[in-house]
């Protein structure tokens, strides 16, 4: 169910959807089955369905490149993969396809667009290497019965946010700063370090003691260099007794 609404809500047209979904071996059929499902149920055309139409024309073609150029490469589609061109050259068939690599574009660029490209993977190790083999890093999701296994796995990714057992929901917690990782995002948003973001920072440095002259301003009294060793010492040493030597031995 999570998939399935991260990946194609608002026609997938969302900065945080659900790109890419690699599943291990021992529950990939089911998975795949369960999702190929849920996307066939899903309503399109009336306001009140369940996913409506793309928004920026080249979008939709770029949508229709990738699919080709990962078809091309061996990728197979199983549900969706066509424009809804009886409701309109904006529609697109929320699309399923299996069987692709990170040499497709479309698992290496942003689709933004209702496509879900599923990668087998044998162990959780291969999973995090191949989420994290991505030039862009903004948001993630892990999927677990464990807790702690989510924890450790979402500690991992190299993103920006990480959802356990849920997606999308980043943004809307507005005490958690939002942002993204590798080549992904502006900065961030939300939370004390969305606000320090917006901030310029100063620092400012007075004189604490009033001095007319320095010991290291020119001309260098003779003697200087002895003096201020001395007076390193004796404020980084630790123990009295170390820091009696430095005043009187250097």
């Amino acid at each position: 169910n999570g998939a399935v609404w991260g990946a194609f809500s608002n026609s997938g047209q969302t900065c945080i959807a659900v790109e890419r979904a690699y599943v291990e071996a021992g529950v990939y059929d089911e998975f795949v089955d369960k999702v190929v499902t849920k996307t066939r149920a899903i309503r399109q055309g009336s306001p009140q369905d369940d996913m409506g139409s793309m928004t920026f024309p080249p979008q939709v073609d770029l949508v229709e490149r990738h699919l080709a150029d990962a078809v091309d490469k061996g990728a197979k589609i199983l549900t969706g993969g066509r424009r809804r061109t009886d409701l309109g050259e904006m529609w697109f068939e929320p699309t399923v396809l299996v069987d692709v690599d990170h040499t497709m574009a479309i698992m290496r660029e942003e689709t933004f667009g209702p496509v879900l490209p599923i990668v087998k993977v044998p162990d959780e190790a291969e999973a995090l290497r191949l989420a994290n083999d991505s030039p862009y890093g903004l948001n993630s999701s892990v999927w677990t019965t464990s807790d702690d296994r989510g924890r450790r796995v979402a500690g991992q990714l190299e993103s920006g946010n990480v959802c356990v057992n849920d997606c999308l929901i980043s943004y809307g917690v507005s005490g958690l700063p939002f942002g993204g990782a590798k080549e992904s995002g502006v900065g961030r948003t939300h939370g004390i370090e969305g606000l320090t973001d917006m901030c310029r920072v100063k620092s400012v440095v007075e004189d604490r003691f009033g001095l007319k002259r320095e010991l290291q301003w020119y001309p260098v009294p003779p003697g200087a260099y002895p003096v201020l060793k001395r007076a390193t010492k004796l404020l980084y040493r630790r123990g009295a007794l170390n820091k009696v030597r430095a005043l009187f031995k250097g």
